[in-house]
């Protein structure tokens, strides 16, 4: 369940991926691109989703804008927002879970020198990422169904405000939650100059992420010794309770350190056609973080994503591409990543991209 909590989606960057393989030669001063990335059963180029048990992704959609603006002294501006929204179906109450997700990107970069081979250039950006809060109605433990308003559960509460003020019954849910994400970091690009339509860059990057999850719960901290003493299948349900809000991720923040080493190429097929490749390893180290006993954690991932960009004219153009990995989403979206849904990451994953590229 909390993949989907913590974001289900492979919000692998499109203004990296942009940065990433325009050739020096292709650039101009003003960029604008949309990046539209889908992710569904049809689309599971990895049979992601066949290999988990339990909570599955169903669907996932996110939208990316990208502007940049390079000045005559190299100094360039770049944003993105992004938004994201992901659903995940489980076979107990909740059946399915929908969550929605807010982030942004700002960056400055300045290219340092070029000589007759290659240009250099540093950025450094910052980036934070928000999930709309999400509320858990109820929730299945085994033979146990507590919440809320559903009409099974065993045990709920009510809202005592609402009803001293209006008398009206209103059910409060098992849980809220919500994540955010606050990082920074410094990207440096190696650029080739391009010759005979073929173009290689690397890009060496370190980015350190702060990650904070908060939830309430009026169920899961009640301390009622009749409620919290009542045997199920035996099993005592504040035993349950406490089971369950163990295995959630934890409150206090924690970090991760990222580095991102890519190898970006662009082959130029036809006077309008380019294919793009980029192959990339990732290395991740937390501090602050709570392990779980039970599961193992993860902290390589390689990526590679397929490209192929059609110029429609000069200043237009339409891209798709094929985004990959071996482990998930780990070192590429933080948010997704704590001791709950760690488990999740043992399994490679994919996602389709389309997007356009207008340049001035």
């Amino acid at each position: 369940m909390l993949l989907l909590l913590s974001s289900c989606l492979n919000a692998s960057s499109n203004s990296e991926f942009i940065q990433d393989i325009l050739p020096p030669s292709f650039e101009k001063p003003f960029t604008i691109s949309f990046s539209h990335g889908e992710f569904d059963e049809s689309l599971d180029v990895l049979n992601y989703a066949d290999k988990l048990t339990g909570s599955k992704p169903k669907s996932a959609d996110i939208s990316s804008l990208f502007l940049s603006y390079k000045f005559k002294n190299n100094l360039k501006l770049t944003s993105q927002v992004t938004e994201s929204s992901a659903q995940v179906e489980r076979q107990t109450l909740p059946k399915s879970l929908t969550t929605d997700t807010d982030s942004s990107y700002f960056s400055l970069s300045y290219e340092l020198f070029s000589n007759s081979r290659n240009t250099y250039e540093l950025e450094l950006y910052a980036e934070e990422e928000d999930q709309d809060p999400l509320t858990i109605d109820c929730y299945e433990f085994g033979s146990l169904i507590v919440g809320g308003s559903c009409s099974e559960a065993r045990i709920s509460f009510l809202d005592a405000d609402i009803y001293k003020t209006t008398g009206e019954l209103v059910h409060l849910p098992v849980l809220v939650f919500k994540g955010d994400t606050k990082a920074y970091g410094l990207t440096l690009r190696i650029k080739g100059i391009s010759s005979n339509n073929f173009n290689i860059n690397h890009s060496i990057s370190y980015k350190r992420a702060e990650i904070t999850s908060k939830y309430t719960s009026a169920i899961l901290n009640t301390t009622d010794p009749t409620l919290r003493g009542v045997k199920i299948g035996g099993q005592t349900t504040g035993e349950m309770l406490d089971q369950f809000k163990n295995e959630l991720p934890q409150t206090t923040p924690w970090t991760e350190n990222i580095f991102k080493y890519s190898l970006n190429s662009t082959l130029g097929l036809t006077k309008k056609t380019a294919l793009v490749s980029r192959i990339g390893f990732v290395k991740v180290s937390r501090s602050d973080y709570q392990e779980n006993p039970s599961k193992e954690d993860y902290e390589t991932n390689y990526l590679l994503d397929i490209g192929l960009f059609y110029s429609i004219t000069d200043r237009f153009t339409l891209y798709s591409r094929a985004s990959l990995s071996s482990n998930y989403l780990v070192g590429v979206n933080s948010l997704s990543y704590n001791r709950r849904s760690n488990h999740l990451f043992d399994h490679p994953y994919g996602q389709l991209y389309i997007g356009t590229l207008i340049q001035f």
